[in-house]
């Protein structure tokens, strides 16, 4: 098949959609990874697959725009191409009302949606505003063979500079408002642990250009956070991917700093580094960490978030991180998701070109 996935190729800060297209190309499909080529009306191609829909026109998004999509996919429909949309987010995470057209339009138009847990799936049916698309539930896949995994955590720790004989907890990613970081800071000072320590490398809220007053501020914020062993850092400083597995493996738990999400690429990294996962009991999250037997907070009660604290320290001593290595190994490995993906095309495929 001839597949194209709405999303620039040179990204490397999320590997979701560059794993997918490796894998789809394995097996002899000619898959094509851009933006700018999704709006050249003189390429053809059997499935058109949309990730998130702000990348659609790079995160600028005017009132003209929602009309330009909207002709756009009409065309591609014309040429019995499917639409088939992948539900990253219930909404935006940064949002006008031009990108909530955008997403509905997106959500209204797909001939196929991709939900990455029954979370999603159900909530979607309860909007009832399209009927037509064809819901698959393909679970988020473990970016297997892409990390270097055979790193101590010693070794890890001394790269990071990290105290060696602490509980690490990494609360890993952007946060997004001042109210994920006061959750996690109320909770990580509450949790009674001797030995417990704060990994949190993108948690303030600080740009990288910083007047000197603002970096004399930063300064003094990070060494205060140092005394109660929190080790935070600018949130606009993206780890790069050889750098990333030493987070993960110098950590022995990783907490998913949300009050509302509805996925988490961190879940599915926590798991292939044999990590225990903590996390909000919302969304596909709730639903998968559930199931797992992880531990699960109500972001509202700072008692529930200590608590699950508690439980990940008792179920890292007893190895549970294992038990999620082989989770996800046999329900989000790549082949397996991929088998998910190839169906979901071809259910589309044949469902549009069968119609007259």
């Amino acid at each position: 098949m001839r597949i194209l996935f709405v999303y620039r190729e040179f990204l490397n800060d999320n590997l979701f959609v560059q794993t997918l297209v490796k894998e789809l190309k394995k097996r002899n499909h000619e898959v094509y990874c851009s933006v700018d080529d999704f709006w050249d009306s003189s390429l053809k191609y059997d499935i058109v697959n949309i990730q998130w829909p702000e990348e659609i026109f790079k995160y600028i998004i005017e009132e003209i725009d929602i009309v330009k999509l909207r002709n756009r996919i009409e065309d591609l429909k014309k040429q019995k191409t499917g639409i088939l949309y992948t539900r990253h987010n219930t909404s935006p995470h940064f949002s006008n009302d031009n990108v909530l057209k955008l997403y509905n339009l997106v959500e209204g138009y797909a001939d196929g949606i991709i939900h990455l847990g029954k979370y999603s799936i159900d909530e979607m049916l309860a909007k009832d505003h399209n009927t037509n698309a064809n819901n698959f539930l393909i679970p988020h896949h473990i970016y297997e063979n892409t990390y270097n995994e055979d790193i101590s955590k010693n070794e890890a720790r001394i790269r990071l500079d990290l105290p060696l004989d602490k509980f690490v907890i990494l609360a890993f990613g952007r946060f997004r408002n001042n109210a994920e970081s006061l959750m996690l800071l109320k909770a990580f000072l509450s949790f009674r642990k001797k030995n417990k320590y704060l990994l949190a490398p993108r948690l303030l809220n600080f740009s990288k250009k910083r007047s000197l007053f603002k970096k004399m501020i930063y300064n003094i914020i990070t060494a205060f956070l140092r005394f109660f062993s929190i080790n935070a850092g600018n949130y606009d400083e993206i780890i790069d991917n050889d750098l990333l597995p030493y987070y993960l493996i110098a950590s022995d738990v990783v907490f998913i700093q949300r009050k509302i999400i509805l996925n988490s690429g961190n879940l599915p990294l926590g798991f292939l580094f044999k990590k225990v996962v903590v996390g909000p009991n919302c969304g596909n999250v709730n639903e998968i960490l559930q199931e797992t037997g992880n531990p699960i907070f109500n972001p509202s009660d700072n008692s529930s978030i200590v608590k699950a604290l508690d439980e990940s320290y008792i179920l890292f001593s007893e190895n549970h991180g294992n038990k999620n290595y082989i989770y996800a190994k046999e329900n989000m490995g790549i082949k397996i998701i991929v088998d998910k993906y190839e169906e979901a095309y071809l259910n589309v495929f044949e469902k549009i070109n069968s119609c007259k």
